[in-house]
């Protein structure tokens, strides 16, 4: 028995080993990456989603992990998705994209959105388009970036994640509706954007937040609940195959993302107020 405990325990250490966790932040709920840097959107101090109380900021990092500006960006509502075309940082802020300039931090973009409380994630699609979930809105929006427009793409139960790559979205819910946001039923899906094909990929249900696709294999943040339990799903396109990263519990799976030149997971711990750096050469 005692062999095994041991065994267990280092087994353990040497699986963690290669994982950096940050503090300080204020409800952290979404990262993206560039070449140089890591751009962390932070809620604010109260995990209120919904609420403009100009305390979200937008926090900027080393890709080590070395916090070089905790509130780059300030006086935001409560930032949640993020997207980056033109050296421009996009925001989803309440019920407004906004746009930042990386070098000046000068707002040079703002869309205000009509009845929703809650835009959620971005992915882009080209310079000039985006699309933004609307978990309360059960939709998906286009955004014309250079027409300052928007207009619906697809219904979508409680939208969240997002993920843009050659005419497909790989989206998934944050539960079944959104009057049941947190019900743990939300799913993994791959729309077709010629025809709006929705394709069920994922046999399990979850409390589902951030999406990417890498290679063949799709990652996928799952609250489970409000507890230290958050995981990483994949689901691999080809064999169909699903599995759990091996890595500790999150307390507050959020929208991570992954580094795919240092294989690296950036994954917000929102109810924690941290971030994971995970290294998934050695998982």
């Amino acid at each position: 028995m005692k062999k095994v405990f041991l065994c267990l325990s280092v087994c353990l250490i040497f699986g963690f080993a290669d994982t950096k966790v940050i503090s300080g932040f204020s409800s952290p709920e979404s990262v993206i990456i560039t070449k140089e840097n890591v751009y962390v959107s932070n809620v604010g101090v109260k995990l209120e989603a919904t609420t403009k109380d100009k305390d979200g900021f937008i926090s900027k990092l080393s890709k080590d992990g070395k916090i070089l500006e905790l509130q780059f960006l300030q006086g935001l509502n409560a930032p949640k998705g993020m997207g980056i075309t033109n050296n421009i940082l996009y925001i989803a802020d309440i019920d407004e994209i906004k746009g930042f300039d990386l070098g000046s931090k000068k707002q040079v973009f703002s869309l205000v959105f009509k009845n929703t409380m809650f835009l959620n994630d971005i992915t882009i699609k080209d310079k000039n388009t985006l699309f933004v979930s609307s978990t309360d809105t059960n939709s998906i929006f286009e955004v014309d970036l250079k027409a300052g427009i928007y207009k619906k793409l697809i219904d979508f139960s409680a939208a969240n994640g997002l993920h843009y790559e050659k005419g497909f979205l790989y989206a998934v819910e944050l539960g079944s509706s959104a009057k049941t946001m947190l019900d743990g039923k939300g799913k993994l899906y791959k729309i077709n954007l010629k025809n709006h094909k929705k394709t069920l990929l994922s046999s399990y249900e979850g409390v589902l937040d951030g999406v990417q696709k890498v290679g063949n294999k799709i990652y996928v943040s799952d609250w489970i609940n409000f507890k230290n339990s958050g995981i990483v799903r994949v689901y691999d396109l080809k064999t169909k195959k699903e599995s759990v990263l091996g890595i500790m519990s999150l307390h507050g799976a959020a929208d991570f993302m992954i580094d795919e030149k240092s294989n690296k997971l950036y994954i917000p711990q929102m109810i924690a107020g941290k971030l994971s750096i995970i290294d998934l050469n050695n998982i």
